[in-house]
């Protein structure tokens, strides 16, 4: 994953390198839509959602001390996951500052608001539900069309067992949830920052998920490792042009016992869904960048790390992530790093277990340097080092030819 690697770190300094294509504009007139249309599909209403549950809130979702009580899912359930999340929940036709202002009151530039968050507002992330016979639908794959709240037939036939191979973790679960992104509905904005961006729509949809499940006591675990490319041949996509990036299995209320001991993948030509969807644009742009990272990634998609191996990546607890806040920007005062270095210490060490600081923490300190006058020329030494002032209300920058002026007691510059 050498590429990737390289576009995470391009990713990171942007600000002062850009990404090419540098003098990219996106063209509005012939963007894509937000979702996959597939004409001709049965389209299979979904019902408006479950009975509203006066303790199913955000806050149970998130903090709640019983967590998961792994309670099977319904039809009502996933309807109403999909709809609070992913679905078309109200028209925006507030007035703010966007160019788009004069459009919104009409129908074709309508703006739509959902539950989850995304970059942009674009909301790249396609759904596809993949039942079994323990679901409530005839089997086979379906695709969620936001607009319509609805599930659209695009295969007939139970195909679960390609995806049980494809995740190769044992899971028993005839219900699958995919999640895809097709690349052109973010880039035709974000051109080469597009990978980056429809990686965080995928986690926040994923982790709206959770939170809505949670307080209902139902399990989301998304798997992140699979064969990408079969779920993509399934699916009837391109792994260059849409991604794969989740699969959800859920546990379904009323599953068959034989849901339990899956029929493995019979013999010939591997199923597929042969129903195309309408692209909107008249051009699309394949953007170099995407197309390299995507295929690094699908390279590596079934290489699942093992276990613990991701452990250093993950949030510090409360207690110790409050020693790393403090850090020295460029003009803060000796004293602040002092007592900053000096506080992110102490932090660590009364956390049972936790981590050093670095061994240059905290920095000794140094006395202020004398402010010179304003007819005593500057050393190149004076120009390196910082000049502080504790008596005046007033500090000039050492750099040549830059003054400032601050309204306060204490300032250091370089």
């Amino acid at each position: 994953m050498g590429f990737a690697h390289e576009y995470a770190a391009a990713i990171m300094h942007r600000g002062r390198i850009p990404m090419e294509p540098v003098d990219f504009v996106p063209d509005w007139s012939d963007r894509p839509r937000k979702g996959k249309f597939y004409p001709g599909a049965e389209s299979v209403p979904l019902p408006d959602g479950a009975l509203p549950d006066p303790g199913a809130t955000v806050q149970e979702g998130v903090f709640g001390a019983s967590g998961p009580r792994d309670e099977p899912f319904t039809l009502p359930l996933l309807s109403g996951m999909l709809l609070d999340s992913y679905g078309r929940v109200g028209r925006r036709l507030g007035v703010q500052a966007n160019t788009d202002l004069p459009s919104l009151p009409l129908y074709t530039d309508a703006n739509w608001s959902r539950g989850s968050a995304s970059g942009g507002g674009l909301y790249p992330v396609t759904v596809y539900w993949v039942s079994g016979p323990g679901g409530p639908f005839t089997p086979g794959v379906h695709h969620y069309s936001t607009t319509h709240h609805a599930m659209q037939r695009l295969l007939t036939g139970d195909v679960t067992g390609e995806v049980r191979e494809a995740l190769g973790n044992g899971t028993t679960a005839d219900q699958f949830l995919v999640l895809g992104v097709k690349f052109w509905q973010n880039a035709f904005k974000y051109n080469s920052f597009c990978m980056h961006a429809v990686s965080m729509d995928v986690g926040a949809a994923l982790q709206t998920w959770r939170v809505w499940a949670r307080a209902r006591g139902l399990r989301v675990e998304p798997a992140l490792w699979f064969d990408e490319e079969r779920l993509a041949r399934l699916l009837g996509v391109d792994a260059a042009e849409e991604g794969i990036f989740a699969v959800v299995p859920l546990s379904w209320e009323g599953a068959p016992p034989a849901a339990a001991a899956p029929v493995p993948v019979a013999e010939g030509p591997a199923p597929r869904v042969r129903r195309t969807e309408s692209e909107r644009s008249r051009r699309v742009v394949v953007f170099e960048t995407v197309r390299r990272v995507q295929a690094a990634t699908v390279g590596h998609a079934a290489d699942r790390p093992a276990p613990g191996a991701l452990a250093p990546a993950a949030a510090l607890p409360a207690g110790r992530a409050s020693a790393w806040r403090c850090r020295r920007p460029r003009r803060w005062p000796w004293g602040c790093a002092r007592r900053c270095g000096a506080g992110a210490a102490a932090s660590a060490a009364s956390t049972p277990g936790g981590p050093s600081p670095p061994g240059n923490w905290p920095r000794p300190w140094r006395p202020p340097r004398p402010r010179p006058s304003a007819t005593t020329p500057r050393s190149p030494a004076d120009r390196r080092s910082p000049s502080c002032t504790s008596s005046s209300t007033t500090w000039r920058a050492s750099r040549p030819g830059r003054t400032s002026t601050w309204p306060t007691t204490t300032r250091c510059g370089w």
